[in-house]
């Protein structure tokens, strides 16, 4: 045991250092641009009995290109608790609308937020609350 202590000690003091080094000869001019996600536009909200429709403006990217999707959250207006979105308006939605049938009976306020892949802006302000019986 001793013996293969020392001679590992023996090979740690012979090793020569690492040496890195990083070469660059640019000429010309160069640059790169990131897209910014924009914020959700506050979205309107409408209710006749259980049924919900939502609508909100398109966003897009600074330059012009519309934003893929959307994401549509519902909250409780009372107390902000998040209630699970419906099939029609739930996943990643490609258009500026979507209609939930069956919403429970209660007070409820929307936000969208844009998406585009695994990228998401920052969430709307709350729609104005729409009272489902």
């Amino acid at each position: 045991m001793r013996r293969a202590a020392a001679i590992a000690i023996g090979a740690l003091a012979l090793a020569s250092p690492a040496a890195a080094a990083w070469s660059a000869a640019v000429s010309g001019s160069g640059g790169a641009a990131a897209r910014t996600m924009p914020a959700g536009n506050t979205p309107g909200a409408s209710a006749v009995l259980s049924t919900v429709t939502v609508t909100w403006a398109a966003n897009s990217f600074p330059g012009g290109t519309p934003v893929p999707g959307y994401l549509i959250r519902r909250f409780n207006s009372l107390t902000q608790v998040e209630g699970t979105v419906l099939a029609a308006c739930s996943g990643i939605r490609s258009g500026t609308s979507c209609v939930e049938s069956g919403v429970p009976a209660g007070t409820w306020r929307y936000t969208v937020t844009p998406a585009a892949g695994v990228w998401r802006g920052a969430q709307s302000a709350q729609s104005t609350a729409v009272i489902v019986i």
